[in-house]
């Protein structure tokens, strides 16, 4: 079983930080369809709605092909910069989704609870981005060749 899972970056940091992105996400999306009747500003909710579903997605897909090892047998596609620029996009769709959406949800409690949990899928976004650099950066050889 052990050759076909990959269970080492689960257990990391990044892989740590993108289970709770998924969990918070799931929650956030949840938060927001349950209030779908309650929408004071049908277009910004529908964005976040569909900004959480598909950043959600995203990464649960991300997780699946880390898991079944796709990084390790896949070695034309850089994985560390597709991690990068998926946190990166994700960061700017989910920040501006809970901003407009914590704006507009002043009046109803669990929308708000679900643009806080925007921000925070967000503020994990950007220390995943963080994270990515660091590897990033370190995978890089230190001198250049002359």
């Amino acid at each position: 079983m052990m050759g076909i899972l990959f269970l080492e970056y689960l257990l990391s940091k990044q892989g740590i930080l993108k289970v709770a992105q998924l969990v918070i996400l799931l929650v956030a999306f949840a938060c927001v369809r349950s209030t779908w009747y309650k929408y004071t500003s049908f277009y910004a909710y529908g964005f976040f709605e569909g900004v959480t579903l598909g950043y959600s997605i995203t990464v649960a897909v991300f997780l699946f092909l880390t898991v079944f090892g796709v990084p390790k047998r896949a070695s034309f596609v850089n994985w560390t910069i597709a991690e990068f620029m998926l946190d990166t996009l994700g960061f700017i769709f989910i920040s501006t989704g809970s901003i407009v959406a914590a704006v507009k949800s002043y009046d109803t409690p669990i929308l708000v609870a679900a643009s806080v949990c925007g921000l925070l899928a967000s503020y994990l976004s950007v220390v995943s981005v963080v994270l990515s650099f660091v590897a990033a950066r370190r995978s890089q050889p230190e001198d250049p060749p002359i």
